[in-house]
């Protein structure tokens, strides 16, 4: 049996959720759904069979950023994982952790969506992969605390120049749907905090008329490594990052629970 549930949602929820993300993607609850079940039937598989969708699933109002979409060497999806132990205990309090975006790295162009989760959730090797940034290591501490983890992105899609894949960003018009369905997103699973990675995740939190407790940290990755130390006032080693984390999310939550 295993130690977690990977997103087993609630009354609604899914329903709820299906109907936000049928704003932004061509995609509805059935097919959504089977994504789900076979995440699920993989969660503690070594070998995951990755899961695509056509580029058709999305399309977007701005005629020049449809242009830039078509041409993209690889576009990525992610679409929210909820995580929580398996120890029958199902009316647990939900924890946000919000990201940016996707990201995908290809040096050939990639016709079909390769469909994931924020950092790999549903991926029994990224999550027990060590030399992989320490996402998981931060999610595992909140689900100990006893509580369920959603994770999401802003915006759930990512979109790479047509010849290398760095990023372009969303038309203005696209931008503002994404935020449009996290803000539902929020309203729907009613966390008790939300907690950002990333610079851009917290000022997006910020700006969103909602009513919610947030809590802000640099990105997990190496890359944000100086802003770690800045906070932490020591080396930003993964075992302090770690320690770090777990002191500050429990106090935290603990004052507020």
């Amino acid at each position: 049996m295993s130690q977690y549930v990977f997103s087993e949602f609630r009354a609604n929820e899914l329903e709820s959720l299906s109907r936000e993300l049928s704003r932004v993607f061509d995609i509805q609850q059935p097919h959504l759904q089977s994504i789900y079940d076979t995440m699920r039937a993989q969660f503690e598989v070594d070998d995951f069979t990755p899961q695509y969708l056509p580029r058709s699933v999305f399309r977007s109002d701005d005629l020049a950023f449809q242009k830039s979409y078509n041409e993209a060497l690889v576009i990525g999806i992610d679409i929210p994982g909820i995580l929580e132990k398996n120890d029958g205990i199902w009316d647990k309090k939900t924890i946000v952790v919000l990201g940016q975006d996707p990201l995908r790295k290809s040096i050939s162009r990639v016709e079909e969506i390769g469909i994931g989760t924020p950092y790999s959730l549903h991926q029994k090797r990224d999550r027990d992969q060590k030399s992989n940034p320490i996402y998981f290591d931060f999610i595992k501490i909140l689900l100990d605390e006893g509580y369920r983890v959603y994770l999401t992105d802003i915006f759930k899609i990512w979109v790479s120049e047509p010849s290398k894949d760095q990023c372009i960003p969303l038309s203005n018009q696209d931008h503002n749907r994404f935020i449009q369905v996290l803000k539902a997103e929020l309203k729907v699973f009613a966390p008790l905090a939300v907690i950002t990675w990333g610079l851009k995740a917290s000022n997006i939190i910020t700006t969103l008329d909602i009513n919610m407790r947030h809590l802000e940290f640099p990105h997990p990755s190496r890359a944000a490594n100086g802003k770690w130390k800045e906070l932490m006032g020591t080396s930003p080693t993964r075992e302090n990052k770690v320690a770090f984390w777990r002191q500050t999310v429990s106090d935290y939550l603990a004052s507020i629970d």
